[in-house]
């Protein structure tokens, strides 16, 4: 059969990406002539040839087995399989060819005890030509094959590293199999007279980091073997496929373990960067490898509904049991990562965008598969996906078809499924976030005017109902939904808290020891703002809404909610909060107190507030005053103040949306 090489060449398939490929073909072939050779002093030589510009080619020289009449013939030989036990091809030389002009091969042998040398050069238009052989007749002479790879190619040569510390590094990672089993001889890479020893910095730098393992699949074995590199530069975490002990291709494994940021290398105890490499090797990728070795013959995902059996083993499950193996080994080298991402995400939550809290205790487990170090916009875009998600399973479990008139919105526990319904209507013709949420805030305010308004009994609405609109009640922070927290009507600023407690005993709040069962309408802990050397502060100030019954007129002495607020004070002033190493530390003494009692100005509520020496605001719609013992500014708010501002705070925005 005649081969048509220039065709050969053009029909083989060499990437840019892969411009030392030819090399590595060389290396390898080294490899496994030193290993034919059976001897122990081997050696492999890799010489870099520069010119003016870029690297012009390279030499490699070994002391292996040589160019015998095998060899040869097989060089000869179209895709030969007379390596194909060691996973060769038989189209190493064509590699050659794609990414350099002219080879050039000199090689002295032994055979039958008589020592031979064969020289030829090879290229693309003439094939193997000026090939000479002779016998040597001396036996004062040792073997040696000498490869030049001559007059590198674009693309090739643009994508060739130019520096041989970077050279050195690929052939070793190429090779790395080979160095892990200690079937590798001495391999240097020389650039101008310096030389690198890979063999020496394998042993000394890379074998103390490896481990391996094992798993099977479908009763194939594969092995795992996994190197910590220490000092490489630009390096990526990646997961490296290998046939016949040399690597094939690899995928970087930020892609499946999230915390292994892409270009980031992982610390631990003693604080030296390193980057992780794991390399499965096996029979079963050894059978299945393609010609040019740059992939492998198996499906990508696996085939559920085969019929016969055994089924081929997929690349998505080979990956998946190696990357659980995997992850299992990082993991305590991932935990300070985790728990820094954790904390960042908390953070941007609490100060930032509140709206994403229930995502903190409802999908904790998504949250986890967060990238670590996005900038707040990428990381808002990553909560937004999780909370639309979250969204779209709430709406998913509602029930009914309600209509969307304010009388139905009055009956507040159904109010989140109507509302959502609501805003999925507005969605539907185009309408922005900001418009959903000045609407919510136009059917809150309508909602909270009406409740303060008789029934068709004559009757006003509990101090509850009042409550749930705000605030869920005998819920916390940690458990509503950003839609259902209302504090912008009492003021914006109580949006942004750490930590709320809605109709909670006092002796159940989180990171708190307080001995009382009482329970504030909302207490409410905001994020800490400064801290004294020394001394933790857990809260930069507490605040404390109390609610009222509208137009509630009667009241005992002793249900004087000013009297009440400050009892709550003086018993959260008692307690101890929990600090950031699990110890009880008390409050500090100087922590500012805020309290919002909410109700109507009957005569009572008025002479409560004179009594406490209070001054009414000026417009006469309720009273402030300041506590010096207790650190505390009490506001009372009636319902018509507290409706009144909220509405000129947001009518600009209701005047936009011609609400």
């Amino acid at each position: 059969m005649l081969v048509d090489l220039s065709g050969r060449i053009r029909n083989t398939h060499l990437p840019g990406s892969k411009a030392l490929l030819p090399l590595f073909e060389a290396v390898v072939n080294s490899i496994h002539a030193v290993e034919d050779a059976k001897i122990k002093n081997g050696f492999i030589k890799i010489l870099i040839q520069r010119g003016s510009a870029p690297i012009k080619g390279f030499i490699v020289v070994d002391n292996g087995i040589g160019f015998d009449e095998k060899n040869y013939n097989s060089f000869c030989t179209s895709d030969s399989t007379w390596k194909i036990s060691r996973g060769s091809k038989g189209i190493g030389r064509f590699l050659w060819l794609k990414a350099f002009s002219h080879i050039t091969v000199s090689s002295v042998y032994k055979s039958a005890g008589n020592y031979f040398r064969r020289e030829f050069n090879f290229s693309t238009e003439k094939g193997v030509y000026e090939h000479t052989h002779e016998n040597l007749n001396t036996s004062d002479i040792e073997c040696q094959t000498i490869v030049q790879l001559t007059d590198y190619q674009s693309p090739y040569k643009e994508k060739c590293p130019q520096e041989a510390d970077a050279i050195a590094k690929k052939i070793l990672d190429h090779c790395i199999a080979y160095f892990l089993l200690d079937t590798v001889p001495l391999i240097e890479v020389i650039d101008e007279g310096h030389s690198i020893n890979l063999n020496d910095y394998f042993v000394s730098r890379l074998k103390p980091n490896s481990e391996e393992r094992e798993f099977q699949l479908s009763g194939h074995k594969f092995s795992l073997k996994s190197l910590k590199f220490y000092g490489f530069e630009n390096s990526e975490h990646q997961l490296c496929y290998c046939a016949n002990h040399r690597e094939v291709k690899s995928e970087n494994l930020d892609k499946h373990i999230v915390d292994l940021t892409k270009n980031r290398k992982i610390r631990y105890e003693d604080n030296k960067p390193f980057t992780y490499l794991a390399y499965i090797s096996g029979s079963y990728l050894d059978e299945h490898v393609n010609s040019e070795r740059i992939n492998f013959n198996i499906p990508d995902e696996p085939d559920n509904f085969a019929i016969v059996e055994p089924r081929d083993i997929s690349l998505k499950e080979i990956r998946n049991a190696a990357v659980n193996m995997i992850e299992k080994e990082l993991s305590p080298f991932l935990k300070t990562i985790r728990e820094n991402k954790e904390q960042e995400i908390r953070n941007f939550i609490f100060n930032d965008a509140p709206e994403y809290r229930p995502l903190l205790k409802y999908a904790a487990e998504s949250l986890k598969q967060i990238p670590p170090g996005l900038p707040s916009t990428k990381l808002d875009i990553e909560l937004h996906k999780l909370q639309s998600k979250f969204e779209l399973e709430i709406k998913e479990k509602g029930k009914e078809i309600l209509t969307y008139t304010v009388e139905d919105f009055l009956k507040y526990p159904e109010y989140s499924h109507k509302f959502h319904q609501f805003l999925e209507r507005y969605n539907d013709i185009g309408k922005s976030k900001l418009a959903e949420y000045v609407i919510h805030k136009k059917v809150i305010l309508d909602i909270f005017e009406k409740n303060l308004k008789k029934d068709d009994d004559g009757k006003y609405k509990l101090e509850k109902d009042i409550h749930e609109i705000v605030f869920p009640l005998r819920s916390t922070s940690e458990d509503v939904a950003f839609e259902r927290q209302n504090l912008w009507i009492i003021d914006e600023k109580l949006t942004y808290h750490q930590y709320l407690a809605s109709d909670q005993p006092l002796d159940t709040l989180e990171d708190l020891e307080i001995d009382s069962t009482e329970r504030p309408d909302l207490l409410i802990f905001n994020n800490p703002i400064a801290f004294v050397e020394g001394e933790e502060q857990p809260y930069s100030s507490v605040v404390i809404v109390e609610f009222k019954r509208p137009m509630r007129g009667r009241y005992k002495d002793n249900e004087n909610p000013i009297t009440q607020v400050y009892d709550y004070i003086r018993k959260i002033k008692s307690g101890s909060f929990v600090d950031r190493e699990g110890r009880l530390v008390n409050l500090p003494e100087h922590i500012p107190f805020y309290a919002y009692i909410i109700c109507d100005l009957t005569p009572k509520i008025k002479g409560f507030a004179e009594d406490a020496t209070y001054y009414p605001t000026p417009d006469l719609q309720g009273y402030f005053g300041y506590n010096p013992r207790l650190n505390t500014y009490v506001e009372i708010l009636s319902f018509t103040k507290l409706i009144n501002d909220a509405k000129r705070r947001n009518n600009v925005l209701f005047k936009k949306l011609n609400l």
